[in-house]
């Protein structure tokens, strides 16, 4: 009861720290916590997020695999630990990372969409358009979905299959699907079935 009361009380100082601006007087108290208390999964992210916020994303990619190791049914460790692998060009890492959270929660949009990315940028298109599915899916009216899988289908080649995606894009995000135009030189109009 009393180190439930202590870490209770550093986290409060550590969060004041935090409001007041103050990352390394934050970053000493999560540090007071994990040294009593090395397994402090909550602390272990809280720490990472310091550290990727100042830049270090090393540092921040080893906290993470740290809080996964010790709490590995934690879904937003497993997707954050994917997102800073992803942001380090480790693409093949991050897919792996993002498949433990997918296992964890199948409905992770985000985390669809992340893998669809790292796919992507290691030419896997097939896997990506079946991750770009899936989360637009999830969350039909997120533009970046729509976005991805017409820019795949534009490189495959596929013209009418990313004609359709920016047409179903255009019906809900003008603006995105105006980008989509000039990047790929397509110009599309409302599609009747989707509306104006």
């Amino acid at each position: 009861m009393m180190q439930a009361m202590r870490t209770w009380y550093l986290t409060q100082i550590a969060t004041l720290a935090l409001l007041c601006r103050q990352r390394d007087v934050a970053l000493a108290y999560y540090n007071k916590i994990l040294a009593e208390q090395p397994a402090h999964a909550l602390t272990m992210s809280r720490v990472a997020f310091l550290h990727h916020e100042a830049g270090d994303r090393v540092r921040a990619i080893a906290d993470f695999e740290r809080v996964v190791a010790v709490n590995p049914k934690d879904v937003d460790s497993w997707f954050n630990l994917a997102y800073l692998r992803q942001e380090a060009h480790a693409h093949a890492a991050a897919i792996d990372a993002f498949d433990h959270a997918l296992a964890l929660n199948d409905a992770h949009d985000c985390a669809w969409y992340g893998k669809a990315l790292s796919f992507i940028a290691l030419g896997q298109h097939a896997d990506a358009i079946t991750s770009l599915k899936r989360n637009v899916t999830l969350q039909p009216m997120s533009p970046f979905g729509h976005m991805e899988l017409a820019r795949v289908y534009f490189k495959l080649g596929d013209l009418e299959r990313c004609k359709k995606r920016m047409q179903r894009l255009k019906a809900f995000d003008p603006k995105n699907a105006a980008v989509l135009e000039d990047e790929t030189g397509i110009r599309v109009e409302i599609d009747r079935w989707w509306g104006k």
